[in-house]
C-alpha cells in the first residue's frame, strides 16, 4: 500500500486532554504493540497531524507509526449519527459506538478466512471511540487499474471474492475499488485479497439493496479510469452470481446509473442528435457563459469536455484561442466536422477530463460546461481539480444546483421509479469550497431563473 508521509514528520499537537478517559482495550495485539500503544494518549500521539483520508463530520483517519516501523491506522469517531446508531443497535454485531462495531465486523471477516484489517486496540468514551488497525499490505484495486496492473483475470477474482463475502453473510455496502487491496503480483492464485473501511458493515444475508449499493460504489470508484463498459458489466454479473443473487442481477444492473458518460455518444447516431438538439436552450446557456466570461482577447482556452464543439464559436467571438478535448471519439468527430465546415483548423485532443494530458497552467483558462452533473461528487471534485491544475488564470464551470424545482422533480421521479440518480447536483457553496482548495476565488455567477431551473455558471480566478 503506497502510503506517503508528509514533508514534515508532524504529530497531532492537540492531543485530547481527556484521552486518558478512554477505556483502552487490546484486541489482537502482540507484545510490541502493547508496549508501543499502552493507552489512548500514546496512540493519538503516534498519529500524524494531517488526516490520511478525507474526513467527515464525525470521523477522521490518521496514519501512525508503530514498532519496527510498522504502520497503523487510527480511526477516531467523535460520535454516532442517529441513523447509524439505530442500525448499530438493531443489526449484528450490535454496538452503540462506531469503533467497536467496525472492530467486530473486521474480526468476523478474518475468522471466516477472508482478508481484513487486524483490529489492534479499541478505546471508548461516551459515544466517542478510537480504533487502531494494522495496515493492510498491497495496493488498492483502483490504483492497480490506474497504473495498468489490473487485467480481466484479477477483476474476475475480485468480483468473485466480493460476491462471496456477501454470500457468507457480510453486508459491506461501502465495498469499492478503493477498498479492495491486493498483496502480490500473481493475479491467479498467489495474490492475497483484503477489504477495509468496514464501519458501515453488518452481519446478515445480502439483499438486492446492498447489492445495488455495492455496484454503485464500484462504478463511482473507477470513474475516470480506463475501464470499458463491457468489462464493468462482466464484473457486475460475476459479483451477483457469486453473491447468490443471479436471479435479480439483470434488474439490479438495469437500475444503476450509466457507467460511463462518454460511452453513450459512441453508439449509433447519438452524437449527431446531441450536436443539433435543443438549439434554443443551447443559446440561453451560452448567454449565461457570456455574462460571466472573464477572459480577454488572445487567451488560450481549453474546452474540456468540448462535446460537439458548440462553445467554439462564442468563445472565439470573445477573442479566445480555442482548443477542444473530449473522451468520446464520436463527439470529437462532430467537433472536427463543425470546424471543417467553417473552413477552419483547430486543435482537438482525445482526453479524459478527470486526467487531462496537459502540463500545469498550460492554458490561460479552462471551461467545463454541462459535464459535472453526469458525475458523482467525488468524481466531479477530481474534474474540478484537473481544470484548476491546467488553468493559469481562470476557470469557468457549470453545474446543476441542488436547490431547484428541476432537481426536486428528478429526486421524486427516482424514488417513484426506484432508480439510482443519473444526474448529480451540488450547491454554489460546495463549488466555492472545491475551488478555494485549488487556490481560486469566485469572480462571477449567473443562473437562468435561479432555484427554479438548475443550471448555474460560475467564473473563478486564481488568487
Amino acid at each position: 500500500m503506497p502510503l506517503q508521509r508528509g514533508a514534515t514528520e508532524a504529530r497531532i499537537p492537540d492531543v485530547d486532554p481527556a484521552a486518558s478517559g478512554f477505556d483502552w482495550q487490546f484486541l489482537d495485539a502482540d507484545a510490541a504493540e502493547r508496549l508501543a500503544f499502552p493507552d489512548a494518549r500514546a496512540a493519538l500521539s503516534a498519529a500524524d497531524a494531517e488526516p490520511f483520508a478525507p474526513r467527515n463530520r464525525l470521523r477522521s483517519v490518521h496514519l501512525a507509526l508503530g514498532p519496527d516501523g510498522r504502520r497503523y491506522f487510527l480511526k477516531r469517531f467523535d460520535g454516532v449519527q442517529w441513523k447509524n446508531l439505530w442500525r448499530n443497535l438493531t443489526t449484528a454485531p450490535r454496538a452503540g459506538r462506531e469503533g467497536p462495531r467496525e472492530a467486530a465486523v473486521a474480526a468476523a471477516i478474518r475468522r471466516a478466512g477472508h482478508g481484513a484489517p487486524r483490529p489492534v486496540a479499541i478505546g471508548c468514551r461516551g459515544r466517542a471511540s478510537l480504533l487502531l488497525l494494522a495496515e493492510v499490505p498491497g495496493m488498492s484495486f483502483s490504483d492497480r487499474i490506474r497504473t495498468g496492473r489490473a487485467d480481466l483475470t484479477l477483476a474476475d477474482r475480485i468480483a468473485t471474492h466480493c460476491g462471496r463475502l456477501l454470500a457468507d453473510g457480510f453486508r459491506l455496502p461501502d465495498l469499492s475499488a478503493d477498498h479492495v487491496f491486493i498483496d502480490g503480483d500473481d493475479a491467479d492464485a498467489g495474490a492475497q485479497l483484503a477489504v477495509l473501511d468496514l464501519h458501515e458493515g453488518s452481519l446478515g444475508p445480502a439483499d438486492r439493496r446492498t447489492l445495488r449499493r455495492v455496484l454503485r460504489r464500484f462504478a463511482r470508484s473507477v470513474a475516470g479510469l480506463p475501464v470499458r463498459r463491457r468489462h464493468a458489466l462482466r464484473f457486475a454479473a460475476r459479483l451477483c452470481r457469486a453473491a447468490g443473487l443471479a436471479s435479480v442481477s439483470r434488474a439490479v444492473i438495469a437500475s444503476l446509473p450509466p457507467f460511463d458518460t462518454h460511452a453513450r455518444y459512441d453508439h449509433g447516431l447519438r452524437s449527431n442528435r446531441y450536436a443539433t438538439r435543443a438549439p434554443r436552450r443551447a443559446a440561453r446557456e451560452i448567454r449565461l457563459l457570456q455574462r460571466v466570461w472573464p477572459g480577454v482577447r488572445g487567451d488560450s482556452v481549453l474546452d474540456a469536455p468540448c462535446g460537439a464543439g458548440r462553445l467554439r464559436a462564442p468563445l472565439e467571438e470573445a477573442g479566445a484561442v480555442w482548443t477542444g478535448a473530449d473522451r468520446s471519439a464520436a463527439m470529437l468527430d462532430q467537433s472536427k466536422r463543425a470546424v471543417e465546415a467553417a473552413g477552419l483548423r483547430r486543435a482537438l485532443c482525445r482526453a479524459d477530463a478527470l486526467a487531462l494530458p496537459f502540463a500545469d497552467r498550460s492554458f490561460d483558462g479552462v471551461v467545463v460546461f454541462r459535464f459535472l452533473h453526469h458525475l458523482p461528487p467525488s468524481a466531479a471534485e477530481r474534474a474540478v481539480a484537473e481544470a484548476c491544475r491546467v488553468a493559469d488564470r481562470f476557470v469557468v464551470i457549470s453545474f446543476f444546483h441542488k436547490v431547484s424545482t428541476h432537481h426536486l422533480k428528478r429526486c421524486v421521479q427516482g424514488l417513484v421509479r426506484r432508480r439510482a440518480p443519473n444526474r448529480f447536483a451540488i450547491t454554489c457553496a460546495t463549488m466555492d469550497r472545491w475551488m478555494r482548495a485549488q487556490g481560486f476565488r469566485r469572480r462571477a455567477v449567473a443562473a437562468q431563473m435561479p432555484f427554479l431551473r438548475d443550471l448555474w455558471v460560475t467564473a473563478y480566478e486564481r488568487r
